[in-house]
């Protein structure tokens, strides 16, 4: 890892259980329903859902960016904790934190990224000026869809 570890943290209540909330994630499928539409991504290739679990998924982002990302399920400790972190991708280094906890009227989700930036300064740059407001917008983007396409299925 190079360059300057930055952290993004977001939490949603989810009126469902707790179980589900965390089978949802393990679902890569799942990653298609929740990914705002102008970020595409493809499923290249991937294992079964558990620790060890890896992905390989092609992801066009401004609709000229196109990035292979290859992720590994590092963490799973179902339902309450999943883990995976960047093998290779357009990141320095990548590790996301899925926690969940039951609460009243259902579920907390609290997503977690760790991330740091390629290419020193430039990096820095691309990161104030843009790849940071995109991840914070991904994220809030995703927990908004988990949280409609589970409670309406409950």
């Amino acid at each position: 890892m190079s360059g300057t570890l930055h952290r993004i943290s977001r939490s949603v209540i989810i009126a469902a259980p707790i179980e589900q909330v965390f089978h949802f994630h393990d679902n890569t499928d799942n990653l298609l329903k929740i990914t705002p539409p102008h970020i595409k991504v493809a499923i290249e290739s991937r294992g079964m859902p558990g620790l060890g679990y890896e992905v390989h998924l092609r992801v066009r982002q401004f609709g000229l960016l196109t990035m292979n990302w290859h992720v590994k399920i590092t963490e799973y400790v179902s339902p309450t904790r999943m883990v995976d972190e960047q093998i290779s991708g357009p990141f320095a280094s990548w590790k996301q934190m899925r926690d969940l906890r039951v609460v009243d009227g259902g579920t907390e989700l609290t997503d977690t990224v760790e991330y740091a930036v390629p290419f020193g300064p430039l990096g820095q740059l691309a990161n104030w000026l843009v790849i940071q407001r995109e991840i914070e917008g991904m994220f809030a983007y995703r927990q908004q869809a988990t949280k409609r396409l589970l409670e309406a299925s409950t």
